[in-house]
C-alpha cells in the first residue's frame, strides 16, 4: 500500500506528465512540506510553517499564496459571521504563527502570490485583493513595491506565462492599468 507522501508523488507527477500544474491547501508545517516535495507547483496558506517546511518549499521552487486575507477578515469581521472569540484568536494567530517562517522562505527566493480566498461571506470576489498587499507588508515586512509585485507580476507563476508577459507595463505585454 501507498503510503501518503507517494500517492502525492504520484498524483503530481501524473499531473506533471499531462501538462497539468499542481494546487495544495496546506494548514500545517508537514502537509506544506510533503506538498514541496511531492513536487506541487503552488502552495496555498503554507500555514504553522517550520525550517524543515521552508527547506523543502526553497528546494522544490514552488510558489506560496498565503491568502491572510481570509484569516484577517475572519479575525476581525468573524463575529458578523457567529464566530466565537476562541476562533477569532485562533485566525490571527494562524497569521502571527506563520508569517516569520514566510517571511524566511521569501527572503530565501520562494515567490508570493496574493489570493483572498474570495468567495466566501468575509471575502466576496473583488473587494479584498488590495488588503493582501496591506497584510503582506504589516505582517511580513515586505515594501509596498515587493507586495505590488506578489499581486502582479507573480501572478505569472500562477497562469504558467514567462514574467515578462503578464502582470507588468512593457511592450507587449497583457496588462490594464488602472
Amino acid at each position: 500500500q501507498m503510503c501518503r507522501r507517494d500517492r502525492l508523488r504520484a498524483v503530481t507527477e501524473t499531473a506533471h506528465a499531462l501538462d497539468t500544474p499542481t494546487i495544495a491547501h496546506c494548514r500545517s508545517a508537514e502537509s506544506t512540506r510533503m506538498a514541496a516535495e511531492a513536487g506541487v507547483d503552488l502552495i496555498l496558506h503554507a500555514s504553522f510553517l517550520d525550517e524543515r517546511a521552508v527547506e523543502a518549499m526553497v528546494a522544490a521552487k514552488c510558489a506560496v499564496a498565503p491568502t491572510f486575507t481570509f484569516l484577517a477578515n475572519l479575525a476581525d469581521h468573524g463575529a458578523l459571521v457567529g464566530a466565537g472569540t476562541t476562533q477569532v484568536d485562533l485566525f490571527r494567530g494562524e497569521i502571527q504563527a506563520t508569517a516569520d517562517m514566510l517571511r524566511v522562505a521569501y527572503d530565501a527566493g520562494v515567490p508570493l502570490l496574493c489570493g483572498s480566498e474570495s468567495g466566501f461571506s468575509r471575502t466576496p470576489y473583488g473587494h479584498w485583493h488590495a488588503r493582501e498587499m496591506e497584510i503582506l507588508v504589516s505582517t511580513l515586512g515586505l515594501s509596498p513595491l515587493e507586495a505590488i509585485r506578489c499581486a502582479t507580476r507573480n501572478g505569472a507563476i500562477a497562469l504558467r506565462r514567462p514574467f515578462d508577459t503578464i502582470g507588468v507595463i512593457a511592450s507587449d505585454a497583457a496588462a490594464d492599468v488602472l
